[in-house]
């Protein structure tokens, strides 16, 4: 059977020559950036599902397209011009909340093509609307919920056959009327699932893995690998763990199947660094002590870097992480308020956190914190708060946003609840630069001004830090050997833009 596994792009023009530009499947948080038209996205995470669904389909025997418009920066006549050609059974993409009514537009579009080919759809906001969008949308044939790899190919493979699909979990669909749905179960082992179909992906004319892209990533070529899923954190903003995961256990890939692919996108991609873009990477501690050790063993000459959390993380990890190759570590904070944290359920201590910086400083392992505003009980002495608290850590770089109470979420189920909801249309939900919640005396503008300036207040603190500027000049000379001389004019102008509020 033919299948096209999708990630089409979305593009609302901007004057002239400018668009917002919108980041879809492989992401944690639905936003939208401002580009040039012709200017390919600066961030492109990798459609991990996807190509997890690609591989299982592939080992069935059945034909996969794919085509991720996203990373290709590709129009919506051109996707719809591919669909038209490729003579399709069933497709698949992910939806996303601000994305979700240009998706029933397009599933709209591409019946009227296609009448008979099966549209499916999956992603956060499927899965908590999937009642509302089978009622509304007849061109949906099923959504699937939560994790949908294995059961999607069980999908295809029901249709292939005419067998049941009562029987597959996680599905959603009409029948005699009605919607029938089953829960999901979680993947689990994880190791069931094949290698990613990197060699697929941007799509099958001109695969190149390497167009993946996170900034964090201080080599070129990078590729981006999981080594785990979920959280065993509670944050109430976070969507793929209470959505994705339905507040599921985490897991994690053997320590062999991960030095196992790591040894492959080493020789197959030349991978000179390995991102691994977990949700948290260091939560297990004999997990990250056995892959280190996995990763020594076999000798990977291969730099990494990882999402983790500075909470569950020791000095006896960063040192084996250190040893093992790792240079790089994102990691969440939030807040600077303790109130705050309590209520939203993340466990930070600030003492632990200073001390785990410093740890990292001392192995040349480059941290990025991550701080939002706008969560709940905000206030503008909170923020404050969390300005001050970032500008004391000793990081090397900071990333600041404004809480979008995505749907599925317990913060969306609050702000509901307490009617401090602010938005009128999905499209408002884009996790980029806007404040949806209203905060009794603190308003939403305050919120958006207080989070424009935060990085250029962040960046003029840390510059009158000799330590801190000299590790910098490390880190840029590191960049240099990992991406070239030219990355070096980049970041300066970045500064510079940043420092004059550009």
């Amino acid at each position: 059977m033919k299948i096209l596994l999708a990630n089409p792009s979305c593009r609302i023009k901007i004057g002239q020559d400018k668009e917002r530009y919108f980041v879809r499947a492989g992401s944690r948080w639905p936003f939208s950036t401002v580009k040039k038209r012709k200017q390919p996205p600066e961030y492109i995470p990798f459609p991990f599902y996807l190509a997890y669904t690609a591989a299982l389909l592939e080992k069935e025997g059945h034909e996969v397209i794919v085509d991720d418009g996203v990373a290709t920066n590709q129009t919506e006549k051109e996707f719809l011009d591919n669909v038209l050609k490729s003579s399709l059974k069933v497709i698949l993409f992910e939806t996303s909340t601000p994305t979700i009514n240009y998706d029933l537009r397009l599933v709209k579009r591409i019946k009227k093509l296609l009448p008979d080919t099966v549209v499916c759809l999956a992603g956060t906001h499927a899965t908590t609307f999937f009642k509302e969008i089978l009622i509304e949308s007849k061109g949906v044939d099923f959504v699937f919920l939560g994790e949908y790899e294995i059961n999607f190919s069980k999908l295809v493979n029901a249709l292939d056959k005419k067998w049941n699909l009562e029987k597959i979990k996680g599905i959603a669909f009409k029948k005699d009327g009605k919607i029938f749905f089953s829960e999901p179960e979680l993947v689990e082992p994880l190791d069931q699932l094949p290698f990613p179909s990197r060699h697929l992906f941007p799509n099958n004319k001109n695969p190149d893995p390497t167009i993946y892209w996170d900034g964090f990533c201080q080599n070129k070529p990078a590729i981006q690998m999981h080594a785990s899923r979920g959280c065993p954190f509670r944050c109430n903003f976070c969507l793929w763990n209470q959505v994705m995961y339905r507040n599921g256990k985490y897991r994690f890939f053997s320590a062999k199947r991960v030095a196992d692919e790591m040894e492959e996108v080493i020789k197959k991609y030349k991978a000179r660094e390995i991102y691994f873009d977990d949700d948290t990477f260091t939560a297990n501690k004999k997990q990250v002590i056995e892959v280190c050790r996995e990763i020594k063993k076999r000798k990977l000459k291969v730099s990494w870097s990882v999402m983790g959390d500075a909470m569950v993380t020791d000095r006896e990890m960063i040192e084996a992480m250190a040893d093992a190759g790792c240079i790089g570590m994102k990691f969440g904070v939030e807040s600077g308020n303790l109130k705050i944290l309590r209520h939203i359920e993340k466990p930070v201590n600030f003492e632990k956190l200073r001390e785990f910086t410093n740890w990292c400083a001392k192995r040349r392992i480059k941290t990025h914190a991550t701080f939002t505003f706008g969560l709940s009980g905000e206030t503008g002495e909170t923020m404050r708060e969390t300005m001050e608290l970032a500008k004391s850590l000793d990081v090397d770089s900071v990333q600041f946003s404004i809480t979008t109470p995505f749907p599925g979420t317990r913060y969306y189920e609050e702000v509901k609840r307490k009617k401090m909801l602010k938005a009128k249309k999905w499209a408002d939900f884009d996790g980029s630069s806007a404040s949806i919640v209203k905060f009794g005396k603190l308003s939403s503008k305050e919120v958006v001004e207080f989070y424009k300036s935060a990085s250029r207040r962040w960046l003029i603190h840390k510059l009158t830090k000799p330590r801190w500027v000299q590790r910098q000049f490390k880190n840029l000379n590191r960049l240099r050997k990992g991406q070239g001389s030219g990355v070096i004019f980049e970041k300066t102008f970045r500064v510079i833009g940043l420092l004059k509020g550009q």
